[in-house]
């Protein structure tokens, strides 16, 4: 077999040539830069078609169990992000032996950290389902942990990718793990409903946590002391809990509904609140090929240099995710009458989050950019996001009870915009951006929400 040369002559190909070229192609930065992203909107796709399989019942119960997966995948007490913030440093001095020793210690706390947290996780749900307290099965809830847990543990390789720079690498295995939920999570749902879902999630990480590991194992010799762990832990904390306080937030209203509706009513709800998560986390997810190139530039210019660049990229996200957000709104009750229904009368409910979804993607791009460049991380974790769930908490306490589901996603966006706000003050005291470039920030939020609420209002 032959192909074609630069020159246009036919060249003869030798043997294992065609999975050189494959490799080849993989290579290409256009070819695994859009993997990710690629992934990405196919889960939300899949993520969108689970309620079609499930009643409102079920999917409430499915929506709350899926969130301790979404917890357990972040839960890695902040390694993620040293590795993000000491690798590099140490490849730059070419400190090559340091680095790989870095490498190798943090991703075995990774495993500790696994091992703990799934211990920890099992005890409390266990107490909790002989208390009668879970709102779903106890196999689906420790399934859905193990299986957030064994994703975290698979990543470890791939976060040392990334902090290498090594970008082919890196996006093979964050979209290879990603895949998980548009091949494993459908497959094990139809075959044997919820916990099929959660088990063929945790088989498939568990897979994928020996493969990478094989790759890139994890060294005895470079193992940590027990009380290295503990500094490193500690030293990650603040943007761990940063992490975890913005996924519980983002998740907060389905478990906060949950105590106040009836399963009926709360499954209707949950159909919601899934679709506005997913529209966040896919969009959000983008972000992660903007904020390490701003990063970058913010730690090796002037203070406030990017301040209107980030201004001007970050109004324009708005406007462009308002006006899609927009065109949702209008046509909900012709989507949900066509794919969902038995999901018709979350309309309503489904138009008001969707109000919401461009203020929580400013929150969601802006986050990253505060964790790699904030002055006080321990603020972002002990204050913004707790204090952004408890307005969340007692609004969702106040309107539920005069307006129903509805009152619940208005309580999304009355707990957003101040969350908004907050990250846009705490960048401004880190000299990222400019008391007028946030204040402009905010006001685009603001009006583009305003707009989107008084669409809401003109069509019902």
């Amino acid at each position: 077999m032959s192909i074609i040369g630069p020159d246009g002559t036919a060249v003869r190909q030798a043997p294992g040539s065609l999975l050189q070229a494959l490799i080849a192609l993989l290579s290409q930065p256009m070819v695994y830069g859009v993997f990710i992203p690629g992934v990405t909107m196919v889960n939300a796709l899949v993520g969108m078609s689970l309620p079609m399989l499930m009643t409102p019942t079920v999917f409430g119960e499915y929506a709350l169990a899926s969130t301790l997966f979404q917890y357990g995948l972040i839960f890695d007490s902040g390694i993620s992000q040293l590795a993000d913030r000491w690798i590099p440093p140490a490849l730059a001095q070419q400190r090559f032996e340091d680095a790989e020793a870095l490498g190798q210690r943090l991703m075995w706390v990774r495993i500790y950290i696994g091992g703990l947290v799934f211990t920890l996780a099992s005890i409390a749900l266990v107490a909790l389902a002989a208390e009668g307290q879970l709102p779903f099965d106890l196999w689906p809830g420790l399934l859905s942990a193990c299986a957030g847990i064994l994703y975290m543990i698979a990543l470890g390789p791939g976060i040392i990718y990334r902090a290498r720079s090594a970008r082919r690498n890196y996006a093979f295995a964050i979209g290879t793990l990603g895949l998980g939920l548009s091949i494993a999570r459908p497959a094990g749902l139809v075959a044997g409903g919820l916990t099929g879902t959660f088990l063929a999630l945790a088989v498939w990480y568990l897979a994928f946590v020996c493969l990478f590991h094989w790759r890139m194992p994890a060294r005895l010799a470079l193992r940590p002391s027990a009380s290295a762990a503990v500094s490193y832990i500690l030293q990650g904390l603040p943007f761990a809990a940063t992490a975890f306080g913005w996924a519980f937030y983002v998740t907060a209203n389905r478990w906060f509904a949950s105590q106040l509706m009836d399963p009926v009513d709360f499954g209707h709800f949950a159909f919601s609140a899934n679709i506005y998560s997913l529209l966040i986390g896919a969009i959000g997810g983008l972000s992660a090929f903007y904020y390490p190139r701003i990063v970058g530039r913010i730690a090796s210019e002037d203070r406030f240099a990017l301040s209107w660049k980030i201004t001007s990229d970050f109004s324009k996200l708005t406007a462009l995710v308002g006006a899609i957000m927009a065109i949702g709104i209008v046509l909900t009750p012709t989507l949900l009458a066509w794919i969902y229904p038995q999901y018709v009368h979350s309309a309503s409910t489904a138009r008001v989050l969707l109000a919401g979804v461009p203020a929580m993607v400013i929150v969601s791009w802006l986050l990253p950019i505060s964790l790699s460049s904030g002055r006080r991380p321990w603020i972002d974790g002990l204050l913004l996001y707790p204090a952004a769930t408890a307005i969340l908490y007692f609004a969702i306490r106040l309107m539920v009870h005069h307006f129903g589901e509805v009152g619940v996603a208005a309580s999304s966006i009355v707990s957003a915009l101040p969350l908004v706000a907050m990250l846009l003050f705490q960048l401004r005291h880190a000299h990222i951006v400019t008391t007028s470039a946030a204040l402009l920030l905010f006001g685009a939020s603001l009006s583009v929400t305003i707009g989107l609420l008084g669409l809401v209002w003109v069509i019902l």
